[in-house]
């Protein structure tokens, strides 16, 4: 292997890259390798859905480290290179090169694995039908942004009410398209209250876009190979683009095939230190499992802010520190339109399923001072354990506000606060930014007298 440490990485996005860039500041002379099955590195896919509606104006916009850049860190970038399968006993990988390129076995001291999520696709009819697109690489907005640009697209249907489903509404709608979302629950955005999903609900019907809630896809029908149809269980919808966003899955193959010890969800099992039960095989982003912070257990949230966060420390230790990633409490912040919507903790159908006695405290309170204009209002919903009044989970919706607000009660979560602990806090007031009572103290306040009626 030469006298070089060997620190190899499979897969060049948010986790792939921090791990290979903190290694390497940590210690300059280790080899470090990435290799990565497709075209691009380093990219925000967060941003794609601004992309695709055109605020984005142009993808090279959304790549943060190109692969020159890259070396010039001292990281080797191998682009369309595919890792076949790893030999966690000889410490090895098989590689398809790009191309013409055969297969070769490559040695590693250190591997890190970051291949990241995959787009569900259920085994529906027809789901490989033209112009059926998922979104989980820059290259699935490339293309469905080129779609639209040749000016063929007229109908399009969301199959799924999540994050990027709600998100994909607004893009949509702002390239001029016709849009439906189907939802088999009874709301959008999962798990989240239905107080505030009745808000979001509200905003893209009146922004145009028809929703079906209480639908399932039984599959689809095609014209001369390009979907044409969505089947429901309540009928067939029009469409000439269909985007199937129902939620994405760890891309763990790999580590399975390896040997290497897979949680139920199929997330790859790391410990604290981000070490798989292979040895000298760390894992880190949307292929790996996290400690939840509110009910202690592992869990499967992918989001591009743990994925960077993981990767860093997992290079780090790759590299011989020995860091804890303490874990995450899920919290994500999305825009719908001209609405802000976030999260951080339990839901209330999360705490009921981790069997918690808990109540569910919902308040209305303003961006900015009455006094002041142009306030908007604030929905904000709190999820706290009966017995202890423990904060369990927060989530808010309004016009302006609510990006920030959520990472107070984050931090609030991290440090097992009670409402009663947050009514107290010291938060800043200014009529322009908050209320002399700001929506968090209003509501911890509201939930606090709510813990006491019921002890």
């Amino acid at each position: 292997m030469g006298s070089k440490e060997r620190l190899v990485v499979i897969g060049g996005v948010a986790a792939g890259m921090s791990a290979a860039s903190s290694a390497k500041r940590l210690k300059p002379d280790m080899e470090a390798v990435v290799y990565e099955k497709d075209f691009y590195i380093s990219y925000g896919l967060c941003s794609v859905p601004y992309y695709i509606s055109g605020v984005v104006k142009q993808f090279e916009d959304l790549i943060s480290l190109p692969p020159d850049a890259a070396l010039a860190r001292g990281i080797e970038v191998k682009t369309c290179t595919e890792v076949l399968a790893i030999d966690t006993a000889a410490k090895t990988l098989r590689v398809k090169g790009p191309g013409t390129d055969g297969e070769s076995i490559t040695p590693y001291d250190k591997l890190i694995i970051a291949t990241g999520g995959l787009p569900i696709k259920p085994p529906l009819a027809d789901i490989d039908l033209a112009h059926i697109f998922t979104i989980r690489t820059l290259d699935d907005g490339l293309a469905i942004r080129k779609y639209i640009d040749h000016g063929n697209a007229r109908k399009a249907i969301i199959v799924g009410g999540g994050y990027i489903g709600m998100e994909m509404c607004e893009s949509f709608r702002k390239r001029g398209l016709e849009v439906a979302v189907v939802e088999k629950t009874d709301r959008v955005l999962g798990t989240m209250n239905a107080e505030i999903t009745a808000i979001v609900e509200a905003k893209i019907e009146l922004e145009g876009v028809t929703f079906y809630p209480n639908t399932t896809v039984l599959g689809f029908t095609g014209n001369n190979d390009a979907v044409c149809g969505v089947v429901t269980d309540r009928g067939e919808l029009e469409a000439d683009l269909v985007l199937l966003a129902v939620g994405s899955k760890p891309n763990s193959n790999l580590a399975r095939d390896a040997g290497i010890e897979l949680a139920p969800n199929g997330a790859i099992r790391v410990d604290e230190y981000l070490r798989t039960s292979a040895p000298d095989v760390f894992a880190a982003g949307d292929c790996a499992e996290a400690i939840h912070l509110v009910t202690g257990k592992k869990t499967y949230i992918p989001l591009g802010t743990t994925a960077n966060k993981q990767g860093r420390i997992a290079g780090e230790n790759a590299a011989g520190l020995n860091k804890a990633f303490e874990g995450i409490v899920g919290t994500a912040v999305t825009k719908v339109f001209d609405l802000e919507v976030a999260r951080t903790g339990l839901s209330a159908i999360e705490a009921e399923m981790e069997g918690l006695c808990f109540i569910t405290s919902t308040i209305k309170g303003r961006s900015r001072s009455s006094a002041y204009p142009a306030g908007k209002i604030i929905t904000v919903s709190y999820i706290v354990e009966q017995d202890t009044g423990r904060l369990l989970g927060a989530q808010m919706v309004g016009e302006e506000g609510v990006a920030h607000r959520i990472d107070t009660l984050a931090a609030c979560l991290h440090a097992k606060m009670t409402v009663a602990d947050v009514a107290r806090l010291d938060l800043a007031y200014a009529p322009p930014f908050a209320s002399v009572w700001d929506p968090i103290l209003i509501a911890a306040n509201v939930a606090a007298k709510e813990v006491l009626k019921v002890k």
